[in-house]
Protein backbone atom coordinates (compact mmCIF):
# COMPACT_ATOMS: atom_id res chain seq x y z
CA UNK A 1 0.00 0.00 0.00
CA UNK A 2 2.96 2.38 1.22
CA UNK A 3 4.50 1.43 -2.48
CA UNK A 4 1.80 2.57 -4.41
CA UNK A 5 1.41 5.69 -2.91
CA UNK A 6 4.75 6.41 -3.48
CA UNK A 7 4.81 5.93 -6.98
CA UNK A 8 1.58 8.30 -7.24
CA UNK A 9 3.51 11.21 -5.42
CA UNK A 10 6.18 10.48 -7.91
CA UNK A 11 4.08 10.35 -10.64
CA UNK A 12 3.01 13.55 -10.18
CA UNK A 13 6.20 15.27 -9.02
CA UNK A 14 7.24 14.43 -12.55
CA UNK A 15 4.04 15.39 -14.13
CA UNK A 16 4.97 19.04 -12.19
CA UNK A 17 8.19 19.38 -13.24
CA UNK A 18 7.36 18.47 -16.89
CA UNK A 19 5.03 21.28 -17.29
CA UNK A 20 7.23 23.60 -15.05
CA UNK A 21 9.99 23.29 -17.44
CA UNK A 22 7.49 24.05 -20.31
CA UNK A 23 5.67 26.99 -19.10
CA UNK A 24 9.67 27.94 -18.74
CA UNK A 25 10.64 27.29 -21.93
CA UNK A 26 7.59 29.50 -23.35
CA UNK A 27 8.87 32.12 -21.24
CA UNK A 28 11.83 32.10 -22.61
CA UNK A 29 10.51 32.00 -26.13
CA UNK A 30 8.03 35.21 -25.40
CA UNK A 31 11.26 37.03 -24.14
CA UNK A 32 13.28 36.54 -26.97
CA UNK A 33 10.11 37.33 -29.65
CA UNK A 34 9.99 40.66 -27.35
CA UNK A 35 13.79 41.28 -27.07
CA UNK A 36 13.53 41.16 -31.39
CA UNK A 37 10.74 44.58 -31.04
CA UNK A 38 12.45 47.74 -30.09
CA UNK A 39 11.22 49.64 -26.94
CA UNK A 40 8.68 51.98 -27.86
CA UNK A 41 9.25 55.89 -27.75
CA UNK A 42 6.85 58.64 -28.18
CA UNK A 43 7.38 62.53 -29.60
CA UNK A 44 6.55 65.22 -27.50
CA UNK A 45 7.56 69.18 -27.22
CA UNK A 46 9.97 69.91 -24.33
CA UNK A 47 9.84 73.22 -22.19
CA UNK A 48 12.25 74.82 -19.93
CA UNK A 49 10.32 75.94 -17.26
CA UNK A 50 11.01 79.90 -16.51
CA UNK A 51 11.06 81.88 -13.77
CA UNK A 52 8.37 83.84 -12.52
CA UNK A 53 7.84 86.33 -9.34
CA UNK A 54 4.75 85.10 -7.80
CA UNK A 55 3.10 87.16 -5.42
CA UNK A 56 0.59 84.97 -3.37
CA UNK A 57 -3.25 86.49 -3.40
CA UNK A 58 -6.69 86.13 -1.38
CA UNK A 59 -9.64 86.12 -3.38
CA UNK A 60 -12.38 88.14 -2.21
CA UNK A 61 -15.50 89.63 -2.77
CA UNK A 62 -16.75 93.51 -2.33
CA UNK A 63 -19.06 95.38 -2.86
CA UNK A 64 -18.94 98.81 -5.66
CA UNK A 65 -20.34 102.07 -3.69
CA UNK A 66 -20.37 105.31 -5.18
CA UNK A 67 -18.38 108.14 -3.85
CA UNK A 68 -21.69 110.35 -3.55
CA UNK A 69 -24.84 109.07 -3.37
CA UNK A 70 -28.12 110.39 -1.23
CA UNK A 71 -31.43 109.27 -1.00
CA UNK A 72 -33.43 112.36 -0.96
CA UNK A 73 -36.29 113.22 1.47
CA UNK A 74 -39.48 114.93 2.05
CA UNK A 75 -38.13 117.57 4.49
CA UNK A 76 -42.22 118.37 4.93
CA UNK A 77 -45.21 117.11 4.07
CA UNK A 78 -47.13 118.83 1.30
CA UNK A 79 -48.41 117.76 -2.17
CA UNK A 80 -45.80 117.93 -5.37
CA UNK A 81 -47.00 120.76 -8.10
CA UNK A 82 -44.15 120.12 -10.18
CA UNK A 83 -41.88 116.99 -10.82
CA UNK A 84 -38.40 118.44 -12.79
CA UNK A 85 -37.00 115.20 -13.61
CA UNK A 86 -38.32 111.73 -15.41
CA UNK A 87 -37.00 108.32 -13.86
CA UNK A 88 -33.50 106.82 -14.32
CA UNK A 89 -32.93 110.42 -16.12
CA UNK A 90 -28.87 112.49 -15.44
CA UNK A 91 -29.54 115.21 -13.28
CA UNK A 92 -27.40 118.52 -13.01
CA UNK A 93 -27.10 119.90 -9.77
CA UNK A 94 -29.09 122.94 -9.02
CA UNK A 95 -31.57 121.10 -11.04
CA UNK A 96 -35.50 120.95 -9.97
CA UNK A 97 -36.51 117.86 -8.76
CA UNK A 98 -39.45 117.96 -7.20
CA UNK A 99 -41.76 121.41 -5.89
CA UNK A 100 -44.50 121.22 -3.55
CA UNK A 101 -47.37 123.00 -3.61
CA UNK A 102 -46.51 126.51 -1.50
CA UNK A 103 -49.43 128.78 -2.86
CA UNK A 104 -50.42 129.09 0.83
CA UNK A 105 -47.24 129.20 2.20
CA UNK A 106 -46.68 132.50 -0.49
CA UNK A 107 -49.42 134.21 0.78
CA UNK A 108 -48.13 134.20 4.25
CA UNK A 109 -45.12 135.75 3.10
CA UNK A 110 -46.83 138.19 1.54
CA UNK A 111 -48.81 138.96 4.92
CA UNK A 112 -45.60 138.67 6.85
CA UNK A 113 -43.66 141.30 4.57
CA UNK A 114 -46.84 143.84 4.76
CA UNK A 115 -46.08 143.32 8.33
CA UNK A 116 -42.57 143.54 8.11
CA UNK A 117 -43.31 147.01 6.39
CA UNK A 118 -45.49 148.54 9.34
CA UNK A 119 -42.91 147.14 11.89
CA UNK A 120 -40.28 149.17 9.93
CA UNK A 121 -42.30 152.45 9.27
CA UNK A 122 -43.55 152.42 13.11
CA UNK A 123 -39.77 152.04 14.02
CA UNK A 124 -39.17 154.83 12.28
CA UNK A 125 -41.32 157.26 13.67
CA UNK A 126 -40.42 155.83 16.89
CA UNK A 127 -36.76 157.16 16.22
CA UNK A 128 -37.50 160.52 14.71
CA UNK A 129 -40.09 161.12 17.66
CA UNK A 130 -36.74 160.03 20.15
CA UNK A 131 -34.68 162.23 18.56
CA UNK A 132 -37.00 165.54 18.87
CA UNK A 133 -38.06 164.43 22.21
CA UNK A 134 -41.36 163.62 21.99
CA UNK A 135 -41.36 160.05 22.90
CA UNK A 136 -39.33 157.67 25.29
CA UNK A 137 -37.14 155.01 24.32
CA UNK A 138 -39.30 152.29 25.90
CA UNK A 139 -41.49 152.64 23.04
CA UNK A 140 -38.96 152.82 20.27
CA UNK A 141 -37.37 149.11 21.68
CA UNK A 142 -40.59 147.71 21.71
CA UNK A 143 -41.12 148.92 17.84
CA UNK A 144 -37.32 147.48 17.23
CA UNK A 145 -38.68 143.87 18.59
CA UNK A 146 -42.16 144.48 16.76
CA UNK A 147 -39.60 144.84 13.58
CA UNK A 148 -36.99 142.36 14.13
CA UNK A 149 -39.73 139.63 14.72
CA UNK A 150 -41.95 140.60 11.66
CA UNK A 151 -38.53 140.20 9.87
CA UNK A 152 -38.19 136.56 11.52
CA UNK A 153 -41.55 135.78 10.27
CA UNK A 154 -40.53 136.62 6.99
CA UNK A 155 -37.50 134.66 7.12
CA UNK A 156 -39.47 131.43 8.65
CA UNK A 157 -41.38 131.29 5.39
CA UNK A 158 -39.27 131.57 3.40
CA UNK A 159 -37.54 128.86 4.89
CA UNK A 160 -40.32 126.61 4.21
CA UNK A 161 -41.06 127.21 0.54
CA UNK A 162 -37.51 126.76 -0.03
CA UNK A 163 -37.63 123.32 1.99
CA UNK A 164 -40.60 122.64 0.12
CA UNK A 165 -38.48 123.17 -3.50
CA UNK A 166 -36.33 120.23 -3.86
CA UNK A 167 -33.33 120.89 -6.04
CA UNK A 168 -30.19 117.62 -7.20
CA UNK A 169 -27.38 118.74 -4.59
CA UNK A 170 -24.90 117.41 -7.27
CA UNK A 171 -24.89 115.93 -11.12
CA UNK A 172 -26.24 112.41 -10.90
CA UNK A 173 -28.18 109.38 -12.19
CA UNK A 174 -31.59 109.67 -10.71
CA UNK A 175 -33.26 106.45 -9.63
CA UNK A 176 -36.51 105.31 -10.54
CA UNK A 177 -40.01 106.97 -9.70
CA UNK A 178 -43.51 107.19 -9.44
CA UNK A 179 -43.38 111.16 -8.25
CA UNK A 180 -46.61 112.53 -10.74
CA UNK A 181 -48.13 116.36 -9.70
CA UNK A 182 -51.20 116.45 -7.03
CA UNK A 183 -49.49 113.20 -5.31
CA UNK A 184 -49.42 113.87 -1.25
CA UNK A 185 -45.91 112.81 0.49
CA UNK A 186 -45.45 112.90 4.13
CA UNK A 187 -42.67 113.97 6.11
CA UNK A 188 -39.59 111.86 5.42
CA UNK A 189 -40.59 109.87 2.14
CA UNK A 190 -38.03 109.64 -0.27
CA UNK A 191 -38.45 111.51 -2.85
CA UNK A 192 -35.50 110.54 -5.29
CA UNK A 193 -32.59 108.22 -5.20
CA UNK A 194 -29.32 109.63 -6.80
CA UNK A 195 -25.75 108.90 -7.50
CA UNK A 196 -22.74 110.68 -8.42
CA UNK A 197 -21.82 110.66 -11.72
CA UNK A 198 -18.07 110.70 -10.27
CA UNK A 199 -15.25 108.83 -12.91
CA UNK A 200 -13.87 106.63 -9.65
CA UNK A 201 -15.98 104.55 -6.94
CA UNK A 202 -15.73 103.22 -3.74
CA UNK A 203 -14.31 98.74 -3.18
CA UNK A 204 -15.33 97.92 0.63
CA UNK A 205 -14.02 94.56 1.11
CA UNK A 206 -12.94 92.48 4.47
CA UNK A 207 -10.30 90.51 5.03
CA UNK A 208 -9.64 87.90 8.21
CA UNK A 209 -7.95 89.21 10.64
CA UNK A 210 -4.89 87.20 10.52
CA UNK A 211 -4.71 88.60 6.92
CA UNK A 212 -5.65 92.05 7.59
CA UNK A 213 -2.29 93.33 7.08
CA UNK A 214 -2.96 95.81 4.50
CA UNK A 215 -2.20 99.51 4.91
CA UNK A 216 -3.25 102.94 3.06
CA UNK A 217 -1.67 103.21 -0.22
CA UNK A 218 -1.18 99.20 -0.81
CA UNK A 219 -2.99 98.27 -3.98
CA UNK A 220 -5.90 95.44 -4.87
CA UNK A 221 -6.49 94.15 -8.46
CA UNK A 222 -10.69 94.41 -8.90
CA UNK A 223 -12.94 92.60 -11.23
CA UNK A 224 -16.23 92.44 -12.59
CA UNK A 225 -16.45 89.16 -14.07
CA UNK A 226 -14.06 86.05 -15.16
CA UNK A 227 -13.91 87.18 -18.68
CA UNK A 228 -13.16 91.34 -17.33
CA UNK A 229 -10.13 92.65 -17.09
CA UNK A 230 -8.17 93.31 -14.04
CA UNK A 231 -8.20 97.81 -12.36
CA UNK A 232 -5.64 98.46 -9.54
CA UNK A 233 -7.39 100.44 -7.12
CA UNK A 234 -5.26 102.20 -4.21
CA UNK A 235 -6.29 101.08 -0.58
CA UNK A 236 -7.91 104.44 1.08
CA UNK A 237 -8.94 103.56 4.13
CA UNK A 238 -8.98 100.85 6.69
CA UNK A 239 -11.70 100.48 9.26
CA UNK A 240 -10.34 101.35 13.37
CA UNK A 241 -11.37 97.90 14.74
CA UNK A 242 -12.09 94.50 13.76
CA UNK A 243 -15.87 93.10 13.77
CA UNK A 244 -16.48 91.37 16.75
CA UNK A 245 -18.35 89.08 15.18
CA UNK A 246 -17.34 87.58 12.12
CA UNK A 247 -13.63 89.24 13.18
CA UNK A 248 -13.11 90.50 9.77
CA UNK A 249 -11.16 93.94 9.28
CA UNK A 250 -13.50 95.68 6.26
CA UNK A 251 -11.12 97.95 3.70
CA UNK A 252 -11.84 101.10 1.13
CA UNK A 253 -9.77 100.90 -2.31
CA UNK A 254 -10.30 103.40 -4.52
CA UNK A 255 -11.18 101.88 -8.48
CA UNK A 256 -11.09 104.62 -11.97
CA UNK A 257 -14.74 103.93 -13.14
CA UNK A 258 -13.75 104.33 -16.78
CA UNK A 259 -11.88 101.18 -17.11
CA UNK A 260 -14.21 99.43 -14.26
CA UNK A 261 -17.98 100.02 -15.65
CA UNK A 262 -19.51 99.09 -12.50
CA UNK A 263 -22.50 99.91 -11.21
CA UNK A 264 -22.80 101.12 -7.67
CA UNK A 265 -24.38 98.00 -5.56
CA UNK A 266 -22.54 95.61 -7.83
CA UNK A 267 -20.32 92.85 -6.59
CA UNK A 268 -16.93 92.89 -7.74
CA UNK A 269 -13.99 90.27 -6.58
CA UNK A 270 -10.58 91.74 -5.56
CA UNK A 271 -7.15 90.14 -5.44
CA UNK A 272 -5.57 90.84 -2.04
CA UNK A 273 -1.62 90.53 -2.16
CA UNK A 274 -0.90 88.19 1.12
CA UNK A 275 2.47 86.87 2.21
CA UNK A 276 5.32 87.65 0.21
CA UNK A 277 6.54 87.80 -3.14
CA UNK A 278 8.74 84.88 -4.59
CA UNK A 279 9.98 83.19 -7.76
CA UNK A 280 8.16 80.29 -8.81
CA UNK A 281 8.64 77.94 -12.17
CA UNK A 282 5.99 78.79 -14.94
CA UNK A 283 5.22 76.08 -17.70
CA UNK A 284 2.50 76.06 -20.75
CA UNK A 285 -1.07 75.04 -19.49
CA UNK A 286 -0.55 71.65 -22.55
CA UNK A 287 2.21 70.67 -19.96
CA UNK A 288 0.15 69.75 -16.68
CA UNK A 289 -2.01 66.81 -16.81
CA UNK A 290 -4.55 66.10 -13.78
CA UNK A 291 -6.11 63.05 -12.11
CA UNK A 292 -7.93 61.87 -9.12
CA UNK A 293 -4.82 62.62 -7.27
CA UNK A 294 -3.67 66.25 -8.42
CA UNK A 295 -2.10 67.80 -11.09
CA UNK A 296 1.21 66.40 -13.38
CA UNK A 297 4.04 67.20 -15.42
CA UNK A 298 6.59 64.84 -17.34
CA UNK A 299 9.84 65.45 -16.35
CA UNK A 300 12.29 64.77 -19.04
CA UNK A 301 15.78 62.89 -18.24
CA UNK A 302 18.55 61.24 -19.95
CA UNK A 303 18.06 57.99 -20.97
CA UNK A 304 20.79 55.42 -20.30
CA UNK A 305 23.46 55.09 -22.83
CA UNK A 306 22.28 52.69 -25.66
CA UNK A 307 18.43 53.57 -25.57
CA UNK A 308 16.74 53.82 -28.30
CA UNK A 309 15.42 57.81 -27.81
CA UNK A 310 17.72 60.64 -25.90
CA UNK A 311 15.33 60.95 -22.72
CA UNK A 312 13.37 59.46 -20.48
CA UNK A 313 9.47 60.96 -18.71
CA UNK A 314 9.16 60.82 -14.87
CA UNK A 315 5.95 62.12 -13.77
CA UNK A 316 6.12 64.30 -10.74
CA UNK A 317 3.13 65.95 -8.83
CA UNK A 318 2.98 69.44 -8.92
CA UNK A 319 0.77 72.28 -6.82
CA UNK A 320 -0.06 74.86 -9.00
CA UNK A 321 -1.09 78.46 -8.76
CA UNK A 322 -2.65 80.90 -10.87
CA UNK A 323 -3.17 80.96 -14.21
CA UNK A 324 -1.38 83.21 -16.97
CA UNK A 325 -3.08 83.24 -20.61
CA UNK A 326 -1.36 80.35 -21.73
CA UNK A 327 0.83 78.87 -19.12
CA UNK A 328 0.12 78.03 -15.30
CA UNK A 329 2.40 78.70 -12.16
CA UNK A 330 3.86 75.98 -10.59
CA UNK A 331 3.89 77.06 -6.80
CA UNK A 332 5.48 73.60 -5.88
CA UNK A 333 7.18 70.91 -7.02
CA UNK A 334 9.62 71.86 -10.06
CA UNK A 335 12.93 73.97 -10.54
CA UNK A 336 13.46 76.52 -12.73
CA UNK A 337 15.37 75.67 -15.98
CA UNK A 338 13.98 72.23 -15.90
CA UNK A 339 13.25 69.93 -19.18
CA UNK A 340 9.80 69.00 -19.09
CA UNK A 341 7.22 67.80 -22.02
CA UNK A 342 4.53 70.30 -22.77
CA UNK A 343 2.52 69.67 -26.30
CA UNK A 344 1.96 66.04 -26.78
CA UNK A 345 2.44 65.04 -23.02
CA UNK A 346 -0.83 63.05 -23.15
CA UNK A 347 0.75 60.26 -24.40
CA UNK A 348 2.96 59.76 -22.17
CA UNK A 349 3.60 57.29 -19.04
CA UNK A 350 6.13 57.27 -16.34
CA UNK A 351 9.29 55.55 -17.61
CA UNK A 352 8.25 55.69 -21.56
CA UNK A 353 11.55 56.75 -24.09
CA UNK A 354 10.72 60.31 -25.32
CA UNK A 355 11.53 61.72 -28.77
CA UNK A 356 11.42 65.57 -27.68
CA UNK A 357 11.64 68.05 -30.24
CA UNK A 358 12.24 71.83 -29.31
CA UNK A 359 9.07 74.13 -29.04
CA UNK A 360 8.34 76.05 -31.92
CA UNK A 361 9.97 79.94 -31.78
CA UNK A 362 6.75 81.39 -31.62
CA UNK A 363 5.83 79.32 -28.62
CA UNK A 364 9.11 79.15 -27.38
CA UNK A 365 9.53 83.12 -27.48
CA UNK A 366 5.69 84.21 -26.40
CA UNK A 367 5.59 86.28 -22.98
CA UNK A 368 2.84 85.20 -20.78
CA UNK A 369 -0.23 87.12 -19.96
CA UNK A 370 -0.39 89.35 -16.70
CA UNK A 371 -4.08 88.70 -15.97
CA UNK A 372 -4.64 85.98 -13.56
CA UNK A 373 -7.74 83.93 -14.31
Amino acid sequence: MFRSWLIVIVLCLVAAAGLGYFKYQQILAGMAMAAAFPEPAESTEAFNTREELWQPTMAVTAEVLATRAVDLSAELAGTISEVGFAPGEQVTAGQLLVRFDTSEEQAQLVAARADAEIARLDLSRNQQLISKGAAAEEARDRAKARHDAALAAVERLRAVIQKKTLRAPFDAQAGLHQLEPGQYLDKGNVVAHLVGSDEQVWIDFALPQEHAHLNVGEVVQVTLGPEAHSVAAPIIARDSSINQRSRNVKFRALADNHDLRAVAGSLANVEVPVGEARLVALVPVTAVRKDAFGAKVFVLTPAEEGARAPERAEQRGITLGPQRGEYVIVVKGLRVGERIASTGAFKLRHGVLVNAREASTATALSQPSGDDT
